[in-house]
């Protein structure tokens, strides 16, 4: 009996015990899903933009950093591979990159030992909008990089031979990069999603290069490389008086000249789903890159589209890596971007994938896109998002180079003080009803989407699409096939 008495006795506080471990699990399982939001994140402190306009119109604006003994100057001209005319693509790029091939007394190799002699480094960049020229220096020949540069401007000789060389740099860089999956991939989605409009010349292949001569040149220069059509950036251990007292003198004798900039409106977005395959045969894997425009011509909304961005696929955390890489096992990695153009954006989504996977890859970015313009993110994900932008924008600038860079870009592109002094109180308004919104009003979906690979090792897997148009790496159409035509 006492046996049985006990038997019971432990039965009953075991039960007890379970209970008592069992109960709290639900709601444990319910924070497992909900995770807290992150805790409240300190202002954000960016460094001040002294700005002043010369009496010839060059705007200048300096960053002052006391960090390190460098100088970063970046000099923005507003005319960008957009501006190049109709049947000269490439004119933008060749003039841009003439500049330090030759002024007058200074040969192409004494530039270059110059700017070595100043433990410096200049390069060009050139975006559609824009073409931004940079210079990297020590601090101690802060003169002598302004001065060099101010030759570089005002005493280019654009000598022919120097022509044939450039040409021939950019024929050679652009077959190497048509290397790259890719550069490839991304190049082709601007071609389709820019089509019929101003932006298609920033995606010419290597033929046309051939057609731009030295009279191009010159009248390109003359007409957009003026005082009044530019803006010059500096960071370093400087400030505005300073600055402004050493620019005006080199910069004064650089003439302005009045040039109407025409308002050209953004590409229309497209409006029905397209699957384009570019074929590169021998590759293993497949590159996937979709996107379509955002017509925002609001300041404002760039930031419910940051979010939505991080949200959605901004780092190793979000939803497309985590579904298509962690969880289906599709993808080596699958992000998305927002790309910043002057009157408008692009919204697109990258992935690596394995070659069977590619439909199931396409089917699954096109699923979760969906999902964020049918339901709210929950507040938990927007607040991560936030966290994310805000505590990660201090690094992307923390080097002169790079802060220097985002602040033209801002210049650049119009975006404003609202994207610098108040960055972080706009992301910080931004919640799940307005991140839905603007899902809502701009959706991402009906997407152009490009596929890099292998014909022979992906068609079979991506059959299951209405209609697929084959393209070779230059972009140009080879064939379209409709569903049930591949055997």
């Amino acid at each position: 009996m006492k046996r049985g008495k006990h038997l019971k006795a432990a039965l009953f506080f075991l039960l007890m015990i379970l209970f008592v471990w069992e109960s709290p699990l639900f709601p444990q399982e319910r924070f497992r899903k909900s995770p807290p939001n992150p805790e409240p994140l300190s202002a954000l402190k960016l460094p001040a933009i002294d700005s002043y306009t010369l009496t010839n119109g060059l705007a200048l604006s300096v960053i002052q950093q006391d960090n390190l003994p460098v100088i970063s100057l970046k000099m923005i001209i507003f005319a960008g591979e957009s501006h190049s005319p109709e049947n000269l693509p490439g004119l933008a790029k060749l003039t841009a990159k003439m500049l330090s091939r030759g002024v007058s007394y200074l040969s192409f190799s004494k530039i270059e030992e110059r700017i070595e002699s100043f433990g410096g480094n200049f390069s060009v960049t050139i975006y559609p909008d824009y073409t931004l020229l940079s210079f990297t220096f020590l601090e101690d020949y802060l003169e002598k990089g302004i001065e060099l540069l101010s030759r570089m401007l005002l005493q280019p000789t654009f000598f022919r031979r120097e022509i044939v060389n450039v040409k021939r740099s950019m024929y050679y860089d652009l077959i190497r990069e048509y290397e790259d999956p890719e550069f490839i991939a991304k190049r082709q989605l601007h071609r389709l999603l820019f089509s019929g409009h101003n932006y298609i010349k920033s995606t010419y292949n290597e033929d046309v290069i051939k057609n731009l001569s030295q009279k191009d040149i010159v009248s390109f220069f003359q007409k957009y490389y003026r005082p009044n059509n530019a803006h010059l950036v500096l960071t370093g251990n400087l400030n505005l008086p300073t600055a402004s007292r050493k620019v005006s003198r080199y910069f004064r004798n650089w003439r302005r000249r009045e040039l109407k900039h025409a308002f050209v409106p953004p590409p229309n977005p497209n409006t029905k789903l397209r699957i384009c395959l570019v074929d590169i045969r021998g590759i293993n894997d497949a590159w996937i890159y979709m996107g379509n425009v955002i017509s925002t011509l609001d300041r404002q909304e760039i930031f419910p589209l940051l979010v939505l961005n991080q949200v959605l696929g901004g780092t190793r955390i979000s939803r497309l890596f985590m579904n298509l890489r962690e969880s289906k096992e599709y993808a080596y990695w699958a992000f998305s971007e927002v790309e910043f153009f002057k009157n408008f954006n692009v919204f697109f989504v990258k992935a690596k994938v394995r070659p069977e996977v590619t439909y199931s890859s396409v089917m699954e970015i096109l699923a979760e896109t969906k999902k964020i313009t049918e339901k709210k993110i929950p507040s938990f994900e927007i607040e991560q998002a936030k966290s994310f932008l805000i505590g990660n924008f201090p690094l992307d600038i923390q080097t002169f180079d790079n802060l220097s860079a985002a602040v033209s870009e801002i210049k650049a592109l119009n975006l404003g003080k609202e994207h610098w002094e108040k960055y972080y109180d706009n992301i910080m308004l931004i919640n799940s009803e307005k991140a839905f919104k603007m899902a809502r009003t701009y959706p991402p979906l009906s997407p152009v989407v490009v596929i890099v690979g292998d014909s022979h090792k992906i068609i079979d897997h991506i059959q299951e699409f209405t209609e697929i148009e084959i393209y070779n790496r230059k972009g140009i159409l080879r064939q379209t096939i409709k569903k049930g035509e591949i055997k």
